[in-house]
């Protein structure tokens, strides 16, 4: 319900004027929306001759132009006007970047724009307008018997429009012309024109500039200039040249090849103007190379196009169809996937040679690199049709993917309707036909590519030492990524029980149990995201193999998600810690043993009282909610409840077939012997409690020894068992996030990762596992996954001619049925960051609860506003203002502003949730699940608010709302990846993030679903030159933001790298790799004592690391490399021999109170003093992200209470006598 208009106020009658009808869609939401914040932050709300009660100084927050006015020192904030204190002074005082030059003025004076047309051009038009805001006494005023004040005044507005022809023979080059605007308000308005000549075209710039005299004082508010704007214009000819065109001339060619290739792809995306100030627009037909219309806007708005995968009839991507189908029904369903894909790149071929020469060239290499992956698309189908138990295999990965897909979406829809049974959303998900359980082609083709290199390890492409590559899936953000590695993850499971036992150099190997698939992610928030998902697809091969547990074997497939501490709990003990307390304390919070709150299977809620610990087998059981109708249930098929291990102690003992993990876990090698089980070294099994360890309390009895009968469990063995197989799959998801300094230590841990999961067969062939990695945002890939796994790339699907198709997936045109994700862009020059915040927030949250009133349930995707900050501290201040500012202005509402008050869903405060590291992992799950809760009009638009509080009040008891959705979500760059709720279509995003590839990770968690098209709202730091230069490109800069994305940088055999990192290595590496010694090998804690015994075994894994380390880099980094290793050899032995001589032994960190030990390795955080004291020569981080150790300062006036032990290393310091005067 639009604001009421009081009576008497100069505001036109009747409701706020939408710009598109309501008619139940969101596309209509978003077009009100767009034209809501148009009128609200640029103007005019209410026609070219609206009349205000305010000043559009404070009414508009874009969009003008004041006279220049130079001081000696700024106008005081307090000195300046009430209803101009939001725009005085500098920007924010904590701005981390320059200031602004000039001082007093900080609005700007004026506006340019430069365009290029061809030489024998002979005029352009340009035309000039703005609004012109005059003062006067308010009639009413007087008419009500009130005194005449400040208050009283209303601005009228006079739209002001002049065109200008400029004879372009009359400018001379280098020199600048005036041209006055006369006969208008503001006097002293100038348009300015340089003129600058090149070979082929003739540069024009042009200034509209606010010379008005401004006077002594405040400026009024009739000298400046609101809703400016330049066009420029050739009689509606198509005269404006781009600004590059790599078609028309030739450019040098770049460096780098990938720059020259990116040139080729968008060289069809054009930018004709260079604006400064505020952002450059145009107008030009498809596919034109000239545009009829250059353009200034304070409020650039660009469309990124849906994605859509392609869709051949001839092709059959049914799961469930292709999980029956015969050999030669699987020929004709898969071959015209390749004949198809092979008809497009000869068409290619055909427009390659049309392109110009220079361009030829490039165009051939990519259609070359095309036909390489067409070619092994080809011999995957093969490889499939001619192989049955890579048929058996497939037809388990797709009955598996089937069902994950269709209980995935009864979950989804489970969680936004909570009164859906799990009946009725299978019904309706099966209802949909064959596309709720049906492969997108890229998916398909993607999975069939790597079949033979999963069925054959020794293949050249996965194990060979020069030959083998790491396969990129690269695909827009929200495309359908995850279903294609889930495939090859069910597909993996099936093929290593197929296999079962495998002969090696070593021994034989059990691909029946063990670590099969190893996925990896950087952000917690996206590791329990694809929890749950993977965990779905887990829980329908569990029941695969329960169907014919001849075929699949008798060991359950399970998931472990092996993550920090803080995150999930390391002990079985810390687990059953956690359930008392918050049986004792009745909240779930800090339950960390709890991961999902609701069944992966079948969406019901799960609760600490569906988790049962059993001290005894050293188990953690959890079970669906839904006791007798869901499998994974008390009374269920499946004993054990969901195949869920969240426990470091149980991952380890049990060895779950999948494993998803944060990659900085993998720094906890060096310090949890007991990890080698991840990596199939083992050498001991216990009935009871499965694989252990020495280091192993829970289960610390030898081989040959027995349990006693206990708990309700009958006596077991522990004996002796053989080697598992090691993972045959790992999976980097976001290989975008491995950047920087983590991706530096990553690189130098993949070393360690890539030896434990490299055998050799019983033929000397040489079996590493196949790395999948995925990202929709990554530059120079190629350098990065060498750097990262020694490692040659190959990317699906390869883009080709033109970014915006690669034939699996093609760039729908923009219309009303196909919309994109819009973008939107501000930067309010001279106005406080905060105040712009503060006001976009409120018009924002304001604007959705005027949709809500008007179009119903079908705005609300645009009711919860996503805020996304580049810092913490940044949120945390928008945290404040949105329960003070924010709040105060919702229910006060703006005298000059139609828009409706708006009451937050928490009791009329906004309901805010915040996605950031500060939050825990529990609070984090709720969160997500929150924001899947929609805004319903019945019971939250004005009048159903309206009519619940009459209701109240008349004694009648509130609507039940159920749960309340959020009212506005606040996130850092956890938010950027992972998240995927398909209602959400706002986001503001403070401050252009730090690179392109977050920008458009961040901005993607919005408008995911079609039918609900996201609207981000990008809000620029004018004061920092990144942001300015981003707004002012706006248009081209969104249109080609995909080629714009920054290259990543990863150095992980620099010195630096070396020296800080290659102690966690060794001493990662020794531990795994020697597990199968038992108690007699470098494995357990006590094991560091045994490097002397040990130093054959010890140099042949230095070679393997420096062989390693000269496949990811260079031969003087791998000489680095050993001459580091051979050091930290040497001072193991080193450290063992010092502590023999004082009768203690070596251990690794783990120092036992009295026991006479001595530890090799601590922490480059620890700082106690008896830490110091200890004299361990290792630094070994207790993370990946522990880059910089801390600097702490102990401050004291009692020196004996300090101490310092300078490292051996240490130079030493040597203080310059004082010079003589």
């Amino acid at each position: 319900m639009t604001a009421t208009v009081p009576s008497g106020s100069v505001l036109p009658p009747g409701p706020y004027e939408l710009l598109e009808a309501p008619d139940g869609t969101a596309w209509a939401a978003r077009e009100n929306l767009t034209s809501i914040l148009s009128r609200e932050l640029l103007g005019p709300l209410y026609g070219d001759t609206e009349v205000l009660p305010v000043s559009p100084h404070v009414a508009y927050l874009v969009g003008r132009l004041d006279p220049q006015q130079l001081t000696a020192e700024p106008v005081p904030v307090e000195d300046a006007p009430e209803e101009d204190r939001d725009e005085a002074g500098a920007p924010d005082a904590d701005a981390d970047e320059d200031v602004p030059v000039r001082r007093g003025a900080i609005t700007p004076a004026s506006m340019g724009l430069r365009c290029q047309v061809a030489p024998d051009q002979e005029t352009v038009t340009v035309r000039a307008s703005w609004g012109h805001y005059a003062t006067r006494k308010a009639e009413r005023a007087a008419n009500e018997g009130a005194a005449a004040s400040g208050r009283a005044t209303e601005y009228v507005r006079t739209q002001v429009a002049r065109s200008i022809t400029i004879t372009l023979a009359e400018l001379t080059p280098g020199e600048t012309r005036d041209y006055p605007v006369k006969e208008v308000e503001p006097e002293g308005v100038v348009l300015r024109v340089d003129r600058y000549d090149t070979p082929n075209s003739v540069i024009l710039e042009l200034a509209l500039c606010n010379e008005a005299d401004p006077g002594q004082g405040r400026v009024p508010v009739g000298k400046s200039l609101f809703q400016t704007q330049l066009h420029v214009e050739a009689g509606g000819a198509p005269a404006f040249l781009p600004v590059q065109d790599v078609v028309a001339e030739p450019i040098p060619p770049h460096d780098d090849d990938e720059v020259n290739r990116l040139r080729l792809q968008y060289r069809d995306r054009l930018a004709f103007a260079v604006v400064r100030t505020c952002s450059a627009d145009w107008t030009a037909q498809p596919g034109a190379r000239r545009a009829s219309q250059v353009r200034t806007t304070w409020l650039p708005t660009s469309e990124t196009p849906q994605t859509r995968a392609r869709s051949e009839s001839a092709v059959v991507t049914d799961m469930r169809t292709l999980a029956t189908a015969s050999v030669e029904e699987l020929r004709a369903a898969l071959t015209p996937i390749t004949t198809g894909y092979t008809a497009w790149l000869t068409g290619l071929k055909a427009t390659a040679a049309t392109l110009p020469i220079h361009l030829q060239g490039e165009a051939n290499d990519a259609i070359v690199e095309a036909e390489q992956a067409a070619g092994r698309l080809a011999d995957g189908i093969d490889f499939l049709l001619s192989d049955d138990e890579a048929l058996r295999c497939f037809r388990f990965m797709n009955t598996v993917m089937a069902d994950q897909r269709v209980h995935s979406e009864v979950v989804r829809r489970r969680g936004e309707r909570p009164d859906l049974t799990t009946a009725a959303a299978l019904a309706e998900v099966e209802g949909e036909g064959a596309g709720a359980h049906s492969w997108r082609l890229f998916q398909l083709a993607f999975v069939l590519m790597q079949l033979p290199a999963l069925c054959d390890p020794t293949l050249p492409q996965r194990s060979d030492p020069y030959l083998a590559q790491v396969e990129l899936l690269f695909f827009p953000t929200g495309g359908g990524k995850t279903e294609a590695y889930l495939g090859l993850a069910a597909f993996t499971f099936a093929i290593r029980r197929r296999r079962g036992v495998v002969a090696s150099a070593s021994g034989p190997l059990d691909g029946g149990d063990g670590l099969a698939v190893l996925m990896r992610y950087t952000l917690r928030l996206l590791t329990a995201q694809q929890f749950q998902r993977a965990t779905t697809m887990v829980c329908a091969a569990e029941l695969e193999r329960r169907r014919d547990e001849k075929v699949w074997g008798p060991t359950p497939f399970r998931i472990g998600l092996w993550v920090g501490s803080n995150v999930s709990p390391k002990r079985v003990k810390e687990a059953d810690e956690q359930l008392r307390a918050a049986a004792d304390s009745g909240y779930d919070h800090g339950l960390t043993v709890l991961q999902f709150r609701r069944c992966p299977w079948c969406g019901t809620p799960i609760t600490r009282e569906s988790i049962r610990v059993d001290t005894v087998a050293g188990r953690v059981f959890v079970r669906c909610g839904d006791d007798f109708d869901c499998p994974f249930g008390s009374a269920g098929i499946v004993t054990e409840g969901l195949p869920v291990l969240t426990v470091d102690e149980e991952i380890y003992r049990l060895a779950p077939a999948f494993v998803i993990a944060t990659v900085d876990k993998f720094a906890r090698l060096a310090r949890e012997g007991q990890a080698a089980t991840l990596f199939g070294h083992v050498a001991t099994v216990c009935d009871r409690h499965g694989y252990t360890h020495p280091d192993d309390s829970g289960c610390s009895i030898k081989a040959g020894s027995k349990h006693n009968a206990s708990g309700g469990h009958p006596a077991a063995s522990v004996r002796a068992c053989g080697r598992l197989r090691p993972p045959d799959l790992i999976i980097q998801d976001e290989l975008h996030l491995i950047t920087g300094a983590l991706g530096t230590t990553v690189g130098l841990f993949e070393a360690v990762i890539d030896t434990l999961c490299t055998w050799t067969d019983d033929q000397g062939r040489r079996v590493a596992p196949l790395i999948v990695a995925s990202s929709a945002t990554v530059r120079r890939a190629a350098d990065q996954v060498r750097s990262l796994y020694g490692r040659g790339l190959a990317i699906f699907p390869p883009q080709v001619l033109d970014a915006g198709d690669t034939w699996f997936s093609s760039e729908e045109p923009i219309s009303r049925e196909a919309p994109g994700r819009r973008y939107l862009g501000v930067c309010a020059t001279g106005v406080r960051l905060t105040a712009a915040e503060i006001r976009l927030a409120e018009v924002l949250l304001a604007a959705g609860q005027e949709l809500l009133d008007r179009q119903g349930d079908a705005a609300d995707a645009y009711l919860t506003l996503v805020g996304y900050f580049n810092a913490i501290r940044e949120l945390a201040g928008m945290t404040r203002y949105l329960s003070d500012d924010v709040e105060t202005a919702l229910g006060r509402g703006r005298p000059w502003s139609k828009l409706p008050r708006r009451r937050g869903t928490n009791y009329g405060q906004l309901n805010r949730a915040e996605l950031t590291s500060r939050v825990s992992s529990s609070r984090i799950t709720d969160t997500l699940d929150g924001m899947a809760v929609p805004f319903i009009a019945a019971s939250d638009s004005t009048a159903a608010r309206a009519a619940a509080l009459a209701a109240v009040q008349g004694g009648k008891p509130a609507p039940e709302r159920g749960a309340l959705p959020y009212d506005t979500v606040l996130a850092t760059s956890m938010l950027q990846v992972g998240v995927d709720v398909l209602r959400l279509g706002l986001m503001l995003i403070v401050g252009q993030p730090k690179n392109t590839a977050e920008y458009i990770q961040a901005s993607s968690r919005v408008g995911r679903a079609g039918d609900r098209p996201g609207l981000v709202v990008t809000l620029g730091n004018w004061a920092r030159p990144r942001d300015l230069a981003h707004f002012e490109q706006f248009r081209h800069y969104h249109e080609t933001f995909y080629a714009q994305v920054e290259a990543l940088s990863v150095t992980p055999y620099s010195l630096t790298s070396i020296e800080r990192g290659l102690d966690g290595v060794l001493v990662s590496a020794a531990r795994v790799l020697d597990a199968q010694a038992g108690v007699d090998g470098l494995t357990p804690e006590k094991g560091a004592d045994r490097i002397d015994s040990s130093a054959a075994f010890v140099s042949d894994l230095v070679d393997l690391l420096v062989a390693r380390a000269l496949a990811a880099s260079d031969e003087a980094s791998a000489d680095m490399v050993r001459a580091r290793l051979e050091n930290r050899v040497d001072t193991w032995k080193k450290r063992r021999a010092g502590l023999a001589a004082q009768q203690k032994r070596l251990v690794y960190e783990r120092v036992r109170a009295g026991a006479g030990e001595g530890p090799l390795m601590i922490s480059a955080e620890a700082s106690t003093t008896k830490d110091l004291l200890a004299g361990a020569p290792f630094v070994v981080a207790n993370s990946m992200r522990e880059v910089q150790p801390e600097i702490n300062l102990l401050v004291s006036p009692n020196p004996d209470r300090l101490y310092f032990a300078p490292p051996e290393s240490a130079p030493g310091w040597a203080f310059p006598a004082p010079e003589e005067d």
